[in-house]
């Protein structure tokens, strides 16, 4: 499997080890899935986050350190919660493998983010 255009557009402004564990990921996952977001404008967050789709300012989409992923059944997106967990098994399993210190979402206190992933703030900053 390879990613289309947009996905790909999406990842080309993210960093080079966010870019390898999903271009790895996407050759055998559970589901397929393609790539919603990656780096964002200012702007961009603050809409986001007045309409409650995004609960902070300090967001690592800003600084190109995250990316949002959806999966695909049948071509159609599907936002069944336990599709995004297998899902994130087989990119944190990835990312491990790459050396990558990689964070989910779906594992946040309080609001779970199951298409996000970002690389992790100890290790990147």
């Amino acid at each position: 499997m390879n990613f289309g255009t947009k996905s790909e557009a999406f990842l080309a402004c993210v960093h080079e080890d966010l870019q390898k564990v999903m271009h790895k990921a996407i050759e055998a996952p559970p589901y397929d899935f393609s790539i919603t977001d990656g780096l964002r404008t200012l702007e961009r967050q603050k809409e986001l986050v007045a309409a409650g789709k995004s609960k902070t300012m300090n967001s690592r989409h800003l600084t190109g350190k995250a990316v949002d992923v959806c999966v695909l059944i049948d071509g159609k997106a599907s936002w069944e919660f336990h599709k995004y967990e297998e899902l994130a098994q087989h990119i944190l399993g990835v990312a491990e493998t790459l050396g990558v210190s990689l964070e989910w979402g779906g594992l946040f206190p309080g609001f779970k983010d199951g298409p996000h992933f970002q690389l992790s703030k100890a290790k990147y900053g």
